[in-house]
């Protein structure tokens, strides 16, 4: 009877080779993320920010070259019409030098005359100093005419005067503010936009004006849109005006504006927080039926408040990434965590958790880096 060699391998009961491992395939690794169907975002579009009443035009009146004031000739309050005069201040000083500019003139221009008619009899000399004298208190002439116009303060613009503060009798400083000028119909509001809002404004666009006085908004539309932010709050200046015959509304109220922008018809909307940002564009990834991550490139329009306009690259009933986006490349393989339906006034809606994809143990899943759903997830899963 022939041994059994001593290295011949023993097997098993069950068949298998003794000092043999059975070799499993690796088990495929996802990334845990939220989705959500996308069917179009919705927003009122509508937003309220608070103002200042303002005059549509406002002018502070003043007092040139000061002096005493002779008369004032209107009351606050009172309405005024273009080029009125509001007051003179020390106007008879300066008319009494525009005499006496206006008499050297006279004798000026005679002396020059009296010369030219002498010819070659008189030297050169004398005939250029005439002229030179003749220019010189033509000038003198055009000061004293000015300082006569700035003696008379005129009304620039029709409207009403207010916050007079001279009394004839006074002697006005240089510059003194003598009073406001205002035009009260139509009236404007002054409101600060955010670089959010001021995008969907355009000028002649509708808005709604109230105050506390008043129980009836007010229509409007958009007069003004600073092309420049403020550098001090960042906001944008817009100024809304509407007509105001009754005076409901009176410089220094404090108003509300709500302003209804342009609608986008069926425009698709997109909160910005769920856009990823590459090199080259701006897109999100989308998910199918094989639970595979694909960028998909946006081609954007408008900006409506915190949501944006797609105008191309994904289209309604897609199911995009909302949780965990910024973890994922081109193809990789998702765990789904929740799925939801976007959006709703730029928010994401859930109705609860789903099962998860088949193939991907929880275990192995990848959490997300900007996502706190994944990370519990996780650690749940190595808990078991």
């Amino acid at each position: 009877m022939v041994a059994a060699p001593a290295c011949a391998k023993k097997e098993d009961p069950g068949g298998t080779p003794a000092g043999s491992s059975v070799k499993r395939a690796p088990e495929e690794s996802a990334t845990r993320v939220e989705v959500a169907i996308l069917q179009g975002g919705t927003s009122s579009r509508q937003f309220v920010r608070p103002g200042e009443v303002i005059g549509a035009r406002e002018a502070n009146l003043a007092a040139a070259l000061g002096g005493y004031v002779e008369r004032v000739l209107v009351e606050s309050g009172q309405k005024v019409t273009k080029g009125q005069v509001i007051a003179r201040v020390d106007s008879s000083t300066h008319a009494a030098q525009l005499g006496l500019v206006k008499v050297e003139l006279e004798d000026a221009q005679r002396e020059l005359e009296r010369l030219n008619k002498m010819g070659k009899a008189i030297a050169r000399a004398r005939v250029d100093a005439a002229k030179t004298r003749v220019a010189r208190a033509k000038a003198q002439q055009r000061v004293a005419l000015n300082a006569m116009s700035r003696a008379t303060v005129k009304a620039p613009f029709a409207g009403v005067l207010v916050d007079l503060k001279i009394e004839q009798g006074e002697v006005a400083a240089p510059g003194q503010p003598i009073g406001r000028l205002l035009v009260l119909d139509p009236i404007a509001v002054s409101v600060s936009v955010t670089d959010q809002d001021v995008h969907s404004l355009k000028l002649g666009s509708p808005v709604q004006i109230s105050t506390a006085g008043t129980s009836v908004p007010v229509a409007g539309t958009i007069s003004r849109i600073e092309p420049a932010a403020d550098m001090r709050t960042r906001t944008f200046l817009v100024e809304v005006q509407a007509p105001n015959a009754e005076r409901k509304l009176l410089p220094g109220m404090i108003a509300t504006v709500s302003f209804q922008p342009e609608e986008l018809g069926d425009a698709l909307l997109l909160p910005q927080d769920l856009l990823v940002t590459n090199l080259n564009d701006n897109g999100v990834f989308v998910v199918g039926d094989d639970s595979i991550a694909r960028w998909k490139p946006l081609e954007l329009g408008a900006i409506v408040g915190s949501q944006v306009e797609v105008k191309s690259g994904v289209s309604r009933g897609d199911r995009i990434v909302t949780v965990g986006m910024r973890s994922l490349s081109d193809g990789d393989k998702v765990l789904i965590g929740r799925e939801g339906i976007c959006c709703t006034n730029g928010s994401v809606t859930f109705g609860g958790a789903i099962a998860p994809a088949k193939n991907v143990s929880d275990s192995e899943a990848k959490a997300p880096a900007d996502s706190d759903v994944g990370k519990d997830a996780t650690e749940g899963a190595a808990g078991k």
